[in-house]
This record gives C-alpha cells, sequence and structure tokens, in this order.
C-alpha cells in the first residue's frame, strides 16, 4: 500500500478529512504544515513574517519528502502551495496515492478569510492563487472528491475504501 496524500486548495478541509480516512482506514495520520510548525518552533503565520514563503516551501518539500520515505504508509495532509513544487509534485506522482479535495473558490473563500491565514488576506490574490494551483490539483489526482458534500464523514468512508483496493 501506498501513501494517501490529501491535497487541495485552502479551506477545502484536508486536516479534517485526512483524519476521517485515515479513521476509517485504521491508518496513522500527519499534517504537514503541522509537522512544518513543530519543526520550526513556530506558527505558519509567523514563519512566513519571519522566514518568507520560499523558506517555508523548501522546509515543506523536505518535510513532505521524509514523510513519505517513512514505514508503515498513512494518510498525510499536505499544504495547498505543496503543489506548486514539480519535485514534490514529482515525487507524490511515484509514491502516493493522490486525492484531490475539490470546492468552488467562493466557497473556501468564506471558509478562510479572516483566519490568519498568511495567503487569505485579499480575495482577488486569493481567486488568482487558486486558478493557478487547481490544474497542478487535478494533473496529481488519482481520485477527485467533492469537499463540499454534505455528508463528509460518507466521503471518507469512500476514500478509504478506494485506497484500501488500491493497495
Amino acid at each position: 500500500m501506498s501513501w494517501l496524500v490529501l491535497t487541495g486548495y485552502m479551506g477545502a478541509g484536508k486536516s479534517t478529512g485526512g483524519r476521517m480516512i485515515a479513521d476509517a482506514a485504521g491508518a496513522e495520520f500527519a499534517d504537514s504544515d503541522a509537522l512544518i510548525e513543530q519543526q520550526a518552533g513556530l506558527p505558519i503565520p509567523r514563519i512566513f513574517a519571519t522566514k518568507g514563503e520560499l523558506w517555508f516551501r523548501r522546509m515543506e518539500e523536505r518535510v513532505i519528502r521524509d514523510l513519505v520515505a517513512r514505514e508503515p504508509q498513512g494518510v498525510l495532509s499536505i499544504g495547498g502551495g505543496a503543489v506548486e513544487s514539480e519535485k514534490t509534485r514529482n515525487l507524490l506522482g511515484r509514491v502516493a496515492d493522490v486525492v484531490y479535495l475539490e470546492a468552488d473558490p467562493a466557497v473556501l473563500w468564506a471558509r478562510v478569510s479572516g483566519s490568519g491565514r498568511p495567503l487569505a488576506t485579499d480575495e482577488a490574490r486569493f481567486n488568482r492563487r487558486f486558478a493557478r494551483r487547481a490544474a497542478l490539483y487535478e494533473g496529481l489526482a488519482d481520485l477527485t472528491v467533492d469537499a463540499t458534500a454534505p455528508d463528509q464523514e460518507a466521503v471518507a468512508r469512500d476514500v478509504a475504501a478506494w485506497w484500501r483496493g488500491r493497495g
């Protein structure tokens, strides 16, 4: 069985959905953003403010690379911008089953505006970034699911069953 990696734009529910899928599959769950914060000793907004986005992206590449090299495989939620790294996309394309949690950008903006996320402060920039990343999410995905479906627990069970069927 390979890693199951959840991708999608900020606010899609990767962390919450990842925990539900891991529970349904009886697997471990990891969140690359949480591990970055732990290793840096700073929350992501402070990382962006003090070290910059480039530093964060390099750290993100390393954390994801190190995670998917671990055994046993589990469910991994990655940050919405991780797919902008060609290294990360190539790695995940080789070693993971990737699920894209898809949602309309207006729904995602409603979920994250005012949240303190460093890349969710301006709606026009948020939408441009979404447009730039959407094709990357789609191109990497082995499965696309609706991140706004009313019964996310059922979606998690379906994704877990799909993943087990691939392993």
